[in-house]
C-alpha cells in the first residue's frame, strides 16, 4: 500500500475511532501495602522491625483503628477489649453497618458510637454475646485467645480442620476447641508455644497480636476466594466510555476490581 493509500485509509477509519482511550496499569495485591517509611501507621509506640508492624501498617491504611486508639498511640501490648474487637472485625469485613438506635445487649448503651458494630457482629452471627438471661456482650472485658479463634473462624468462614492440631492445653470438645483447630489448619496461628504444642486459650489477646491475627485471616480469605482488595486512584475519572462500533457504554472506574489500580489516561484521536 502506498503512502497516499494508507493516508486515505486512515481518513476513512478516523470517525469510528475517535474517543477516549484509557491505558491502565493495574497492580493487584492480596493485602494493603505497608507504609514505606516511619513508624507503623504513624504510631510512635510501634517500631520498625517489630514482628506485628507489617500487619498494623496494612490495617492502619484501611482505617481500621480510627477512634479505637489509646492515649500513647497504638498500645500493641495492651489487651483487646470486646468492644474494640467488634469495631475491628466489622471494619475489616466491610459492608454497611446498620444504625437502628437500639441494642439487643442489656450492657451496651445504644447511644455509644460503637454500639452499631456490636449489633452488626451479632446480626452476622459472629458473636453470641458473653452471657444470656439477660443477653450481654461484656464490652469492657478482654478477648482471650480461645474467643479470638471463634471470632475469626466465624467472621472469615475458615474451613473445618480435617484433624486436631494436637494442642495439649485445648479441650477439643470445648466451646472453642474446633475453632482453634480450624485457625491452626488455616495457618493463621502456630500456637503460643511448642514442646509440647500449646495454644494458651485463656490468655488475653494483645492489640499487636490481634492485628497480626486479623491480617493473617484476611490474607487467607483472599487467597482462598481469589479476591483482591482494590483502591482505585482518585485520579481515575468517573466517566462513561462508549465503544462506537458496538454502542456499549461502560463506566471507567467500574472497569477495575481488586485493590490497587493506577490509571493513566489520555485522549487519543486516530
Amino acid at each position: 500500500m502506498t503512502a497516499s493509500e494508507r493516508s486515505a485509509s486512515l481518513r476513512w477509519r478516523r470517525p469510528a475511532l475517535v474517543g477516549l482511550v484509557a491505558l491502565a496499569l493495574v497492580v493487584a495485591v492480596t493485602a494493603p501495602a505497608p507504609a514505606a517509611t516511619g513508624a507503623a501507621g504513624g504510631f510512635s509506640d510501634v517500631d520498625e522491625g517489630d514482628w506485628y508492624e507489617p500487619a498494623i501498617n496494612a490495617l492502619a491504611e484501611m482505617g481500621l483503628f480510627e477512634d479505637t486508639l489509646c492515649e500513647d498511640g497504638f498500645c500493641p501490648d495492651d489487651p483487646v477489649e470486646r468492644w474494640v474487637m467488634a469495631v475491628w472485625l466489622v471494619r475489616v469485613l466491610g459492608g454497611e453497618v446498620a444504625t437502628t438506635g437500639s441494642s439487643r445487649f442489656v450492657d451496651v448503651d445504644a447511644a455509644l458510637w460503637w454500639s452499631p458494630y456490636a449489633e452488626e457482629l451479632a446480626d452476622r452471627e459472629i458473636t453470641l454475646g458473653c452471657d444470656t438471661g439477660p443477653l450481654r456482650y461484656c464490652p469492657d472485658e478482654t478477648v482471650n485467645r480461645g474467643q479470638m479463634a471463634s471470632f475469626l473462624v466465624r467472621a472469615f468462614g475458615l474451613e473445618r480442620a480435617e484433624s486436631s492440631a494436637g494442642f495439649t492445653d485445648v479441650d477439643v470438645g470445648g466451646a472453642h476447641g474446633a475453632d482453634i483447630d480450624d485457625l491452626f489448619a488455616a495457618g493463621v496461628t502456630d500456637g503460643c508455644a511448642d514442646d509440647p504444642l500449646r495454644y494458651c486459650p485463656r490468655q488475653a489477646v494483645k492489640r499487636g497480636e490481634m492485628a497480626t491475627f486479623l491480617h493473617g485471616a484476611l490474607v487467607k480469605q483472599e487467597e482462598t476466594d481469589g479476591s483482591t482488595t482494590v483502591e482505585i486512584s482518585a485520579d481515575v475519572p468517573d466517566a462513561d466510555l462508549t465503544d462506537v462500533s458496538s454502542g456499549i457504554t461502560v463506566n471507567l472506574r467500574s472497569l477495575f476490581t481488586g485493590d490497587k489500580a493506577v490509571m493513566f489516561w489520555f485522549w487519543a484521536e486516530w
